[in-house]
């Protein structure tokens, strides 16, 4: 089995995949370093003696040798980092490739085993990024702003008056108290700008232009865009797989 890793900021996520199926998936948030006992919690032990290869993308550094030699020990199985090197097919066409995230990547490849490009790729999680990639299978660039709960935490840390709140997702765009115009606010302004950047980035790709929306927070938006065609939440540990598998039929 196919063990896939997402190490991020705020969590880490791993999918176990069967073949073509994801048969279990779990996040936890991300340690200071991955050690045996966190991949224990991390994945159920009726898998663990079932894995043979591991597909990590990783934004946090400085774990990443303690993963090494956890999954080593654990596994009996070294995980195979991506980043802007892997050979995905797909020529980054922006200023520094070695700036591009491996979480990016796997999204953008996850896209890719979905449907053909063009494609933008929107990603809300702690960050909201956008992904674009061109018919010739080009990177051409994207976006990266602060998602809500980023957001919200800044008014409370900027804004005497205004407290830490817990989001969600407003009845009306009229808030009639302080937390419900945050709410109101905050939630309102991303879905009108969400679209505005899908219809910015399809003036620039030209027709046959499919818009994949994954991430955690992704489920305040379904339904709300109607610029989104697939909403995929576990697009990355997709991307993972595929590019795992595009490098072991290279060899």
């Amino acid at each position: 089995m196919l063990l896939t890793i997402d190490i991020g900021n705020t969590t880490t996520g791993a999918a176990i995949f069967n073949k073509d199926i994801i048969v279990s998936k779990n996040k936890l948030l991300t340690p200071g370093e991955i050690s045996v006992l966190f991949l224990k919690s991390l994945i159920k032990k009726v898998y663990r003696d079932k894995i043979d290869s591991i597909s990590v993308s990783s934004v946090v550094p400085f774990v990443d040798n303690s993963l090494k030699e956890s999954a080593k020990k654990l596994f009996g199985t070294e995980p195979v980092f991506i980043d802007y090197l892997t050979p995905t097919g797909v020529k980054l066409k922006i200023d520094n490739p070695s700036e591009m995230g491996a979480d990016r990547i796997a999204d953008y490849m996850g896209a890719l085993s979905l449907v053909p490009p063009p494609l933008i790729i929107l990603d809300s999680g702690t960050a909201t990024t956008f992904d674009i990639i061109n018919k010739k299978y080009e990177y051409i660039g994207g976006a990266i702003f602060p998602g809500i709960e980023l957001a919200i935490k800044s008014l409370a840390q900027n804004t005497a008056k205004l407290e830490m709140i817990k989001f969600e997702v407003p009845e009306s765009i009229f808030g009639t108290n302080t937390v419900n115009s945050i709410r109101s606010g905050i939630y309102f302004s991303y879905i009108g700008g969400l679209s505005f950047m899908i219809n910015e980035y399809k003036k620039k790709l030209g027709s046959g232009c499919s818009v994949i929306a994954t991430g955690g927070l992704s489920r305040y938006f379904r339904g709300k865009i109607k610029e989104v065609d697939i909403y995929e939440p576990d697009l990355i540990y997709f991307g993972l797989k595929k590019i795992f598998e595009d490098s072991v039929r290279e060899k």
